[in-house]
């Protein structure tokens, strides 16, 4: 090993650490220290997780070109799938309350139906009755289930 390699080997090692060391709390005697509040923590993934969907979702219905579309649809449901899994993991680990079936947060929905009611939505169904690809994601996506945070009715890939 060079003095060079060392060097930056021991600098990565000295970088790798040090965000460890500031997130330590060290309490003094008889100073109680919170613990991090987890399931504020997941609310807020939760609400980010609609948010980035229904963002995704303007983008899908504005989009330029039905092959846009479909590859936005089909990013979306393999992103969404595994944010969606990774959620209800962590909502499990947290109990039987945290984990039972969730409605999704009240800007999320009307967001959706302020999407739905857009002039590019009002095209879409014109676009998927010519376009049996289009059909087909759109399909796909309704059977993922994203558009919920409670566990699949049926198995997904």
């Amino acid at each position: 090993m060079t003095a060079l390699e060392s060097v930056l080997f021991a600098a990565s090692v000295f970088c790798a650490a040090a965000p460890l060391a500031a997130q330590t709390q060290t309490a003094s005697p008889g100073k109680l220290v919170a613990a991090p509040r987890i399931d504020s923590s997941l609310e807020a993934r939760e609400n980010q997780y609609f948010a980035d969907l229904s963002q995704r979702l303007r983008e899908v219905y504005q989009a330029s070109g039905d092959g846009r579309a479909i590859a936005l649809l089909s990013h979306t449901i393999t992103e969404f799938r595994a944010r969606k899994k990774g959620l209800l993991a962590e909502a499990a680990l947290l109990g039987p309350i945290r984990s039972a079936p969730r409605q999704p947060p009240a800007i999320w929905v009307q967001t959706r139906e302020a999407l739905l009611a857009s002039p590019a939505a009002a095209k879409m169904p014109a676009r998927r009755q010519r376009n049996p690809a289009l059909e087909y994601a759109f399909r796909r996506f309704d059977e993922a289930q994203l558009t919920t945070l409670n566990p699949p009715k049926t198995p997904v890939e």
